[in-house]
């Protein structure tokens, strides 16, 4: 089902644009800066291509074309949804905890290669990859709590007559 963009309230589209760009403020602020060479990056573009499809994408990050000293916006929510993952697959303890990262510390090549190493290693543990086919862990149910109101309901040990003689006098 196709949707027509111009039965769409102007608002809605303004607000989802104001949205889009808060959420890349945010990511911006979460992105690595540092020294950057493009050879460091495109290792990790390479790595992030083998992991994409594990996430149902398509695995066509481009390559940079230089080196960087901050990691665009894009590349950031990619390293944050591998990182969102990996985190949730160490409390399923699906993986060991050695496989996290932490974005902060990279200001440098060697950071960058540590974290493609990180995710070459996640790329290929079964476990890693069977978590991610898992359906995600249903929220527990709270138990429904039955209120009674003590005064307009007696406790059944509190009431004179029983039930068969309740259902008999209507009869």
């Amino acid at each position: 089902m196709a949707i027509d963009m111009e039965t769409i309230d102007p608002r809605v589209i303004e607000g989802q644009e104001q949205i889009a760009q808060q959420e890349d403020s945010l990511m911006g602020e979460f992105s690595p800066t540092g020294s950057f060479s493009r050879k460091a990056l495109n290792s990790l573009v390479k790595v992030a291509r083998k992991l994409q499809p594990l996430f149902g994408l398509k695995a066509d990050y481009p390559d940079f074309d230089e080196d960087a000293e901050v990691l665009p916006t894009e590349f950031t929510r990619l390293l944050m949804m591998f990182k969102q993952a990996t985190d949730d697959a160490v409390a399923a303890e699906a993986v060991d905890a050695d496989k996290v990262f932490i974005l902060d510390d990279v200001t440098d090549d060697s950071g960058i290669q540590v974290i493609a190493g990180k995710l070459t290693a996640l790329a290929k543990d079964k476990a890693f990859k069977k978590f991610l086919d898992s359906p995600p862990p249903e929220a527990p149910e709270a138990e429904e709590e039955v209120v009674v109101d003590e005064e307009r309901t007696p406790a059944p040990e509190e009431m004179d007559t029983s039930i068969d003689e309740l259902f008999g006098g209507r009869l």
